[in-house]
Order: C-alpha cells, then sequence, then structure tokens
C-alpha cells in the first residue's frame, strides 16, 4: 500500500482562543494499537491519539488543547455497546470520549492514594473497564461514567476480566473471583478459582478486528516530531532544531534522536549512517543540536555516549570521538571506551570556533576552530567535572559554561571565559569558576545545582539554580574579588512594606529572553513563569492545572523572536504558547510593519497584532476621522489590540490606523487596519 502523509485537523472541544493560543507537538510515529469505533479508527502512537475516518480519509488529532485532559496515553479500549472510548494515561488518570463529543475525566487512580500504581493491562467488557494495577483492580462504570472502585490484592493484577456478573482477576497468587453482588471491598468476599475457569485477554473476534484496524492505517505518516523527547532547544531563525536525549543521572538511555521544524514541517536528521558507523548502543542521548553560523545545511550533534557528529543537509558526513580526534574517553582503556566520550554544551563563538565541553575528563573545553584545527583549554579547577551542560556566549564573547551538579569531589558553578578574542593566545586570558557567592545583603548561596545562564537585551546575565534566579547587570565584575549577584525582590504589596525574594527555593532550570526583554522561566516542578523585564512582576504562570502544559517539568524554552511562539521543552515532550512579543526591529518603516489577522473577520475573537516594531515603541490606534481609540508600549517589536476602546466596548466596523513612533518620538510609520462586524 502507497505511504499515506496526512496533516492534523484538530477538534476545537476547548475553545477557539485555547487552541489559538497553544499547540501541542505530539509525536504520531510507531503505531501501537488501532481500534474501530463508528466510522472512525482511534489509533495510538507514541503515547498519542489520533483518529482515522474510514469514510472520507480525515485525521483528526486529541490532545489538551481540544479533547484530553493529560498527555502520554498508555493505552486505549473500546464499549461497541456503550459507544465510549478508554483513554488511560501513564500516569493512571482516564478519559471517557463519547462519540457524540462528550467526555469524562476519571483522575481517581492518579490522584488517590492507592499504592503501587504501575499499570499492567485496560480492558473493556460489557460496557465496564478493568485496569489492572499491581496494587489490585480498578473498575469503571461507562454508562454512568464514574469510577467505581479500586479493589487490592495481596499481589499485584496483570489481568481482569467479566462474566455472569463475576470480576475475574489474575495475580501473582492465582486467579480470584468475586461476585459484583457482595462487598468487593472485604478481601473475604474473593476466593481461588481454577486458572482455567475463565480466559482473559481479547477474543479471537476483537484481536482479528484491531489487526483489521491496523492494516488500515499503518501506513499513516503524520507531520511530527519523531519521537515525544525534547531536551535541548536550539532557535535560529524560524528554524527550531530539537536535541532529543538527555545528560540526567542516573542514566536514562533514548535511542540517537535529533530533530527540525521549520515553515510548519517536522523532519529528523537522518540516524542510519551513525547507527551503521559506532551501533545503536553508542549513537544515544543527543544533547546538543547546533548550527553552523556560515552554513544553514551544516550541523553538529553531541551526544552524552560517544562524541560529536557532523551532519551536512541532515545526513552524518563526520564523526569525532577519542580514536580520531583530541576528544576523551573517561574509560579509555575499556573495550567499549567509544561508549563514554561525553561531549556537550556545543556553541559557536562570535569567531565562528565550535566549543565543546569534554566531561569528565581531565581536559575539559575542546574547541574546533574554523579552519578546522582543534584547540584545547585545561583549567585545575574543573578537570574531571562531569556535567558541564551549556556554553553561551555573551555580547563581549565572553563564554559563560554552567557546570549543574555537585558530588562528593565536584561543585555546581559557572565558568567564565574572556579569551579576549584569540584562541590560540592565552597569555591574555581571563577565566573564573564561580560556585559560591554572596547576594546584594550579604547572604551566601552555594547552590547544589546550577541549570541555566542567560543573557538579556540589556546585557545583564540570569542563572537559575536550585535556589532561584539570580542576575547582574555587571557581568563585567564577574573576575574580581567582590564581584555578587542579586537576588530580585518582588514586594508583598499587603501593605507590611516587606518582599520575597523572586522565585526563592524553586528550581529554575531554563531562562529564555522575548522580544520585550521578558523573562520565560522554566522550573523543575512548577511549571513556566513569565516575568517583567526587570523581574518584578510574574505576568503568567503556566502549569498543569490552568493550562494545556503537557507537563511541569521544563527542560529547555526557546522562542521564535519573528513570532513570538515560545516553544517549551518538557520531560513529556513538546509544547509552545503563542507570546506577543516579538524581537524588535532595528528601523521601522510603514512598508515593513505586518498586522494580522486583516482584515478582522466577525469570526475572529482574538487581539489584532502588529509587528516590525523598534523596541518600546508607542503605538496610538486612531479612527478613520483621527478620534483616538487607545494608545500603548510595543512589547519587543510587537503591539497587541483587542479591538477595543479604552473603555473597553468594541469598535464599530471600519478602516482604523496603528500611528507608530520609537521611543524618542523620531522614526514613525503607520498601518491600516480593516475591521469587518
Amino acid at each position: 500500500m502507497k505511504t499515506i502523509t496526512l496533516l492534523i485537523l484538530f477538534l476545537l472541544g476547548c475553545g477557539k482562543a485555547l487552541a489559538d493560543e497553544w499547540k501541542i507537538y505530539a509525536s504520531y510515529h510507531n503505531i501501537s494499537k488501532a481500534v474501530k469505533t463508528d466510522a472512525r479508527i482511534f489509533v495510538l502512537a507514541n503515547g498519542g491519539l489520533f483518529s482515522y475516518d474510514t469514510e472520507d480519509s480525515r485525521v483528526m488529532g486529541y490532545d489538551k488543547t481540544n479533547a484530553l485532559s493529560d498527555f502520554g496515553i498508555y493505552d486505549i479500549a473500546y464499549s461497541a455497546t456503550k459507544k465510549k472510548l478508554v483513554v488511560l494515561y501513564e500516569n493512571g488518570n482516564i478519559d471517557l470520549l463519547g462519540m457524540d463529543g462528550t467526555r469524562w475525566n476519571l483522575p481517581d487512580i492518579k490522584v488517590k492514594p492507592l499504592g503501587d500504581k504501575t499499570l499492567n493491562e485496560l480492558r473493556v467488557v460489557d460496557g465496564e473497564a478493568l485496569v489492572s494495577l499491581n496494587s489490585g483492580l480498578a473498575h469503571i462504570n461507562l454508562e454512568g461514567g464514574y469510577f467505581v472502585n479500586l479493589y487490592t490484592f495481596d499481589s499485584k493484577v496483570t489481568n481482569a476480566t467479566l462474566k455472569n456478573g463475576k470480576l475475574y482477576a489474575k495475580t501473582a497468587d492465582g486467579v480470584m473471583e468475586g461476585d459484583l453482588g457482595k462487598n468487593l471491598l472485604d478481601k473475604n468476599s474473593w476466593t481461588e478459582v481454577a486458572a482455567n475457569t475463565v480466559a482473559f485477554g481479547p477474543t479471537a473476534n476483537e484481536k482479528a478486528d484491531m489487526e483489521a484496524a491496523l492494516e488500515k492505517v499503518k501506513n499513516i505518516v503524520i507531520n511530527s516530531p519523531k519521537q515525544n523527547w525534547s531536551y535541548n532547544l536550539n532557535m535560529v531563525g524560524n528554524r527550531l532544531l530539537v536535541a532529543g536525549g538527555n545528560f540526567y543521572y542516573p542514566e536514562v538511555d533514548y535511542a540517537g534522536t535529533a530533530m527540525k521544524y521549520e515553515n510548519g514541517e517536522w523532519s529528523a536528521f537522518d540516524d542510519k549512517e551513525a547507527i551503521a558507523l559506532v551501533g545503536e548502543r553508542a549513537y544515544r542521548n543527543v544533547t546538543d543540536v547546533v548550527q553552523d553560523p556560515n552554513d544553514p545545511e551544516h550541523h553538529w550533534l553531541g551526544t552524552k555516549q560517544s562524541g560529536i557528529y557532523e551532519f551536512r543537509n541532515y545526513k552524518l558526513v563526520n564523526h569525532y570521538s577519542y580514536e580520531n580526534s583530541p576528544l576523551t574517553s573517561i574509560l579509555p582503556d575499556d573495550r567499549n571506551a567509544g561508549w563514554y566520550v561525553r561531549v556537550t554544551g556545543l556553541n559557536y563563538d562570535p569567531q565562528g570556533n565550535l566549543w565543546m565541553m569534554n566531561n569528565q575528563c581531565d581536559t575539559i573545553v575542546r574547541i574546533l576552530k574554523k579552519d578546522g584545527k582543534w584547540a584545547a583549554y585545561y583549567y585545575n579547577e574543573i578537570a574531571g567535572y562531569p556535567t558541564f551542560d551549556n556554553t553561551m556566549f555573551d555580547q563581549r564573547g565572553w563564554a559563560w559554561i554552567q557546570q549543574r551538579r555537585t558530588t562528593s569531589s565536584h561543585q555546581a558553578g559557572l565558568m567564565v571565559i574572556d579569551t579576549n578574542g584569540t584562541i590560540d593566545k592565552k597569555s591574555d586570558d581571563k577565566h573564573r569558576f564561580v560556585s559560591s557567592f554572596y547576594n546584594q545583603n550579604g547572604e551566601s548561596y552555594t547552590p547544589n545545582l546550577y541549570y541555566c545562564v542567560a543573557e538579556d537585551l540589556n546585557g545583564a546575565i540570569w542563572v537559575g539554580c536550585t535556589d532561584g534566579i539570580f542576575m547582574t547587570a555587571a557581568p563585567e565584575n564577574v573576575f574580581s574579588s567582590n564581584f555578587t549577584f542579586t537576588q530580585p525582590i518582588v514586594p508583598r504589596n499587603d501593605g507590611s512594606g516587606l518582599g520575597d525574594y523572586l522565585l526563592s527555593g524553586a528550581s529554575v532550570k531554563c531562562i529564555a529572553i522575548d522580544g520585550g526583554n521578558r523573562k520565560w522561566v522554566g522550573t523543575l516542578s512548577n511549571g513556566v513563569y513569565l516575568l517583567s523585564a526587570d523581574g518584578m512582576e510574574t505576568i503568567e504562570h503556566f502549569n498543569t492545572g490552568n493550562s494545556p502544559l503537557i507537563s511541569d517539568e521544563i527542560n529547555d524554552i526557546a522562542i521564535n523572536g519573528e513570532t513570538g511562539e515560545v516553544f517549551i521543552a518538557t520531560n513529556k515532550g513538546l509544547c509552545s504558547f503563542q507570546g506577543d512579543a516579538t524581537d524588535p526591529a532595528a528601523s521601522m518603516d510603514s512598508d515593513n510593519l505586518k498586522v494580522f489577522p486583516n482584515p478582522v473577520r466577525p469570526e475572529y475573537q482574538g487581539d489584532v497584532h502588529i509587528t516590525g516594531l523598534m523596541y518600546n515603541s508607542n503605538v496610538k490606534i486612531v479612527s478613520a476621522s483621527g478620534k483616538l481609540v487607545t494608545e500603548g508600549t510595543s512589547v519587543g517589536g510587537e503591539f497587541s489590540w483587542d479591538c477595543c476602546y479604552k473603555t473597553g466596548k468594541k469598535v464599530a466596523s471600519g478602516i482604523y490606523y496603528a500611528l507608530c513612533t520609537d521611543e524618542e518620538g523620531n522614526d514613525g510609520a503607520v498601518a491600516k487596519i480593516l475591521i469587518i462586524k
């Protein structure tokens, strides 16, 4: 059968505005299960759900922006008698999707203290859903859409079924039978029966139906990420590069995965040559994807396992490891020494040299110069250190390299290196490793984990760690003995005159700066914060409870400066929020201003966005007659208008003009907006 490539048509079950703001980039590859319902086949692939309409061949994706309450599906099953699809998530959460578009959420297994919640099987029999867990058997009534109970046993339940008003649970100690007319919460109401009393698992007819459904959808290929793995993000213009590995302890292996998202299309770096060269065991845990600043089709991949890989046009052309480069293996005498060449923190410096961190070795800092030759920097303070994650070059060209982890013999911290723009001349260099520091009030900090470092539009350096968020507006003082970090203090606004340290005690894993110099902050367990430029105001706080965010554990954040889209890498996968700040323009011209949507039609309920503005531009919206409607200041290079007067009243149909000037009132531009009611 010919492969079918389809784009997803999303349902809008949660409202248009929500779907407009958020996107979930779920992977729909690796189909594992398909069930036939009405005219549709529902398909489970990489923990995501989509449906295929057998009558018109439409494909619809389902996620938290439209029909689902969670992310990461363990299994699906269908009740033909109740016309409901059961969606069981990996965390025990359950959704029931009615074929008429209704949905019930049953979070009982997820939220209740039920012991060991390891999932073993989902089974639908006679309009009832049964979930087998290590802690017992969960029973769901599909007619009413409610959680009946969890029946506990002394050993894990691997399978379950229902027959003639009796529940059967297959446990490690034998098959147990329970009459639904009795109190099955009492363990004494269950009796052990012969193993052949009842058959478990799908019937022969159910197996034939699932095989037929799989046959119909097996060649569907949806435009989506190859995997739900997103560890490190790199935004280059409109191109998002995704490293799908990890650099955590204890060891967690992810097959070598690097992906590209550009102009709405997903593609993956070809892994066939890399696997053929080093084997699947070595080509794992891609932690960095960087693009050559002089060649958009030339990339480098860093890995936790086996050195660095050079790609051109997304195909492997070179591999550098301990055998053919100065890179060093942690275990050079081991017969599998090539499995222990841990190279992370890849980034190009302003001169076009590729920097990288050869972790847990004597000489950590390695550089592949633009002439193809290698250079190295040895620093006694960090020799043998294990987890250098990221390398950031500031406006001066200084390298800020974050060493994440504290161990019994290593300290987390920041390595700052000023090469004075000369890689081969070390006599004029300066460096310092910062592990402990004081804040502006003289309080001492020695964070256990340093997660990230970022530079904002004003040249201030922001650092995220286990103790919260810190910044310095004078990073040039980092080499002095009295250098301190400032811990922003947020007023309580309760009349006390007191304040609290910004995100104190929160583990800040990543910081990204948008076009308005605002800070997007990802945390270990509290989701995402959007902070004002000075960090004094929390503009937004997104978590899994109040938004379609798919996990509260954030790995990285990257922002498309041209569109304002904020990409959020989590431990479960990738999603994004449509921000309202784009990168500011260097100058302003009416021909370069963009207004969208334009015209604004009656069915559109969102804001009008004007982009192409300079930083902090002054914007006045006026009617065709010149009457002032509203005014404000751009966030970076973007101004958003809700199509209302200052009073909040919606404007009438007509032509409106955006009169825009820079902060000083010098450069100016005009944009025309058509409103249709």
